[in-house]
């Protein structure tokens, strides 16, 4: 199933992108077989929050893994002050978990991508909820959070999925 998605944070994107239906999966894996799309092009995103309750999601390539000190680095925390957002924090974002997107309802968020997230072309990445999905150009997904950074954070597989 695919439709137009125009509401929510990522509305204010201006052009209208598909929001892909799929059954309630939350594994990039499984994610990629619903929608029948590869894991490289494909951004999941972590969601975690600092003891003064500030969200730092994580948007990385779907096929990698996240170097969690690197993310702190890049946040100007310490690693022992990320925690996991829960499923609370993550609603009031306007997001629930298996469906976190970079872009959110919170504008004190702190979004960091990994710097391989933005080479050209169309990725597939959280819409808010574990059963839909967004594909987008990258570079708009990007340009939705002007102040997001950009660092290392992700270990990228030789070959195949982690």
């Amino acid at each position: 199933m695919s439709e137009p998605a125009s509401t929510g944070p990522l509305g204010a994107l201006g052009a209208p992108f598909p929001l892909r239906g799929h059954p309630d999966v939350v594994d990039a894996v499984e994610v990629c077989a619903a929608l029948g799309v590869p894991l490289e092009r494909t951004v999941k995103t972590l969601a975690f929050v600092t003891p003064d309750d500030r969200l730092v999601p994580a948007a990385l390539p779907g096929h990698a893994r996240l170097r969690y000190g690197a993310l702190a680095r890049a946040a100007g925390i310490r690693r022992t002050d990320l925690a996991p957002a829960g499923g609370d924090r993550l609603a009031r974002a306007g997001m629930r978990p298996g469906g976190v997107c970079p872009v959110s309802g919170d504008h004190d968020e702190l979004v960091v991508f990994d710097e391989t997230v933005g080479g050209p072309g169309r990725v597939h990445c959280g819409g808010g909820r574990p059963d839909s999905s967004i594909e987008i150009d990258v570079t708009r997904l990007m340009a939705a959070v002007p102040a997001a950074a950009t660092a290392q954070i992700a270990d990228i597989p030789a070959t195949g999925p982690v």
